[in-house]
């Protein structure tokens, strides 16, 4: 046997070690488990009807009804004694154009002008704390509605608003839902056109909404944001050393 031919052997032999290594080598490595995708969970909640719901709503509407009660009574008052000058400017002794009865009218029409601004800014108060508190419901509810997503794993939750908009109970609509119902009109493009039955998640979040410790925590924030605003600011300026 020559010398290249023992070479060329060798060569042989040694390819055939090593393909025989990676053959065993690849039946030994452990197989790839393939990955498995969780499917997407999808949830639809009917805005309108967890706002109706939401004991918290009532708390809030039972204070703008006082309020509204409340302003009501001042204006009917100040507008009897309105009433009661004009009634006696009629049957003053002055003659009707004379510089007394002119002077006489004069504070009726003062009293008129300021019965009408003071009804006026009342109104303006009472829509300011009507559109206050409807957005602080919807804020707690979209926050509640984070919180119930992330509990029961949701990637994602959608809303509709099927609420009867013509009226609500005995057919009295509140000024809540009305403005509330303003707001979802101009946020009709987040709707949603259609879904199967079966996403709608509406009566469990509802009773997720007004579970007591949902109710509690929604409570403590409100009170610490009121207590945040009622406590003065501390001056950044330092005083000046004596």
């Amino acid at each position: 046997m020559t010398q290249h031919t023992t070479r060329a052997l060798l060569f042989f032999a040694a390819l055939s070690t090593v393909a025989l290594v990676a053959n065993v080598s690849a039946q030994q490595a452990p197989k790839k488990r393939p990955v498995q995708r969780r499917a997407l969970k999808v949830g639809v909640v009917d805005i309108g009807l967890l706002f109706q719901k939401y004991k918290r709503k009532d708390e809030f509407e039972s204070s703008i009804n006082e309020q509204r009660k409340r302003l009501k009574t001042e204006l009917d008052g100040e507008y009897d004694v309105l009433v009661k000058m004009r009634r006696e400017l009629e049957k003053s002794a002055f003659r009707k154009g004379s510089e007394p009865w002119l002077r006489e009218a004069e504070k009726v029409k003062l009293a008129k002008f300021r019965w009408d601004l003071k009804k006026e800014r009342m109104q303006s108060a009472l829509k300011n704390e009507v559109e206050h508190n409807t957005l602080q419901i919807l804020k707690e509810i979209k926050g509640s509605l984070g919180q119930y997503g992330k509990r029961y794993n949701y990637d994602l939750l959608l809303k509709t608003d099927n609420s009867d908009r013509a009226s609500l109970g005995d057919g009295e609509r509140s000024d809540l839902v009305v403005h509330f119902q303003e707001e979802i009109f101009r946020a009709q493009i987040s709707d949603v056109a259609y879904f199967h039955g079966a996403l709608d998640i509406t009566q469990s979040v509802e009773k997720y909404l007004n579970h007591p410790a949902n109710l509690k925590y929604w409570d403590d924030q409100k009170k610490k944001k009121t207590a945040a605003r009622s406590t003065p600011k501390k001056s950044s300026e330092k005083k000046a050393p004596k």
